[in-house]
């Protein structure tokens, strides 16, 4: 979701990329609000085009600022960064105050005003910098003598002491920017903060992603939801994609169904959702409401890890662990939420539904906002139990829906005959199985 937001600039990414993720509901909420002032701007096409080409300039200049800040002399080329700088903030500034609906959004930069007086002392209004001779009278004429002067080795001389005058002015300069550091760090800041939120609100709405409600019931619930990069995938194949209707929080949910039937998608997806709203995104879904979370845990696949001289199994139970001795620390641990794909998968039956039904238990009694999905038979007395609907008519239907208790639904037979796996194969199955 992240490569595919339309920003303008590397510095928005990396700045977005250095943002740590919101967990508190009002932090949230205002993010959001935030989120919907841009909308506009987002659907006027051409305004989008200028300010992408606007802000395509920006760049981070905090260095230069950090020597400033700390008395030390630049040269002019990082002068000509930060006028450039101040400079495009009007200029975005002009942009957006052209449009009544949009007015309230353009950067104020009335208190750099005498900061570009000091980059620009001729009010040329153009981002070009060098130590221009309005500077010092002395400068302009020194100038003109090592214009006029034909003797190279005089010439080389009042060169020399152009250099020695130059680099005072620059010192002069940088001192006289040093009350507008701040003032400059925040503009660049709100530049890739408006970058951000243009690209987030671009992609809400060529994506058709919801603003979701932010619970406070702990309870996260979903209509419709999908993920945007396999829903993508297959109707360009021309397929259709199936979202599903999920509900979790008020106690462990256990998905459980054939394999093939996009349970590690389904969890996939939650998580994708849970930090989506924690950077304030558009949630791909007909309609979302989410509890924030502080931790998101999600475990899936082979965890092998033989740097460390572990097995899946291994590695897999220590990731688990720790969401076992996280939740047992804090005081609310329905703020974590865990998304867990078959755990225990690669040991033997017995003693896997024993771990996962021991899991499940433990969770469930502190409140952590459990999705799991498995192939082993867990009661329901011990959570909410959803199958994926299953092969029908020869294909797969994704949906979720309640599942009874008793054995899990036994289809790997059905979907590996849907992939024409050998009949000879699956026969043989089937008569071990005494299903003829």
């Amino acid at each position: 979701m992240i490569e595919s937001l339309p920003l303008a600039s590397g510095y928005a990414l990396r700045y977005l990329l250095d943002t740590v993720a919101l967990t508190d509901r009002d932090s949230i909420v205002a993010s959001y609000a935030e989120l919907s002032r841009y909308e506009s701007v987002a659907g006027d096409r051409n305004m989008m085009s200028m300010l992408h080409s606007l802000l395509c300039n920006l760049k981070d200049i905090s260095h230069s600022l950090d020597r400033i800040e700390a008395s030390q002399a630049v040269d002019d080329i990082e002068l000509f960064e930060v006028k450039a700088l101040i400079l495009l903030g009007r200029r975005i500034a002009s942009v957006l105050s052209a449009d009544s609906k949009s007015a309230a959004l353009a950067p104020d930069t009335g208190s750099l005003q005498e900061a570009l007086n000091v980059l620009d002392p001729d009010g040329n209004g153009i981002s070009a910098f060098y130590i221009y001779d309005s500077y010092s009278p002395d400068l302009a004429a020194l100038r003109l003598r090592i214009r006029r002067e034909t003797d190279q080795d005089r010439r080389a001389s009042l060169m020399d002491e152009e250099q020695v005058l130059e680099a005072e002015i620059r010192e002069r300069i940088c001192g006289s920017l040093r009350p507008a550091v701040p003032a400059l760090r925040k503009l660049q800041e709100e530049l890739a903060q408006k970058d951000i939120n243009l690209a987030k609100a671009s992609q809400r709405l060529s994506g058709g992603y919801c603003i979701p409600q932010v619970s406070t019931s702990g309870i996260t619930s979903y209509n419709g939801m999908y993920n945007p990069y396999l829903k993508n995938v297959i109707e360009k194949e021309g397929g259709k994609y199936t979202p599903v209707d999920l509900s979790f929080g008020d106690g462990p949910v256990v998905i459980i169904g054939a394999n093939m039937g996009g349970k590690t998608v389904v969890l996939k997806t939650a998580a994708l959702c849970q930090w989506l709203m924690g950077f304030g995104m558009g949630i791909p879904a007909e309609k979302a409401s989410i509890a924030p979370r502080d931790e998101v845990f999600f475990i899936s696949g082979d965890a092998q890890d033989m740097g460390a001289g572990l097995s899946s199994f291994a590695a897999e139970m220590k990731a688990i662990d720790e969401v076992v001795r996280i939740s047992a620390k804090v005081d609310n641990a329905g703020r974590i939420a865990a998304m867990i794909d078959e755990p225990a998968r690669s040991t033997n039956p017995i003693e896997g539904t024993a771990l996962v039904e021991a899991l499940v238990d433990i969770l469930g009694r502190r409140g952590v906002a459990l999705l799991l999905t498995t192939h082993y038979n867990i009661p329901s007395g011990h959570c909410t139990r959803l199958r994926v609907m299953g092969m029908e008519d020869g294909k797969m239907n994704y949906r979720l829906c309640p599942a009874p208790d008793g054995d899990v639904p036994h289809e790997a037979l059905r979907v590996a005959e849907s992939l024409n796996i050998s009949p000879e194969w699956t026969g043989e199955a089937k008569k071990l199985l005494k299903y003829e």
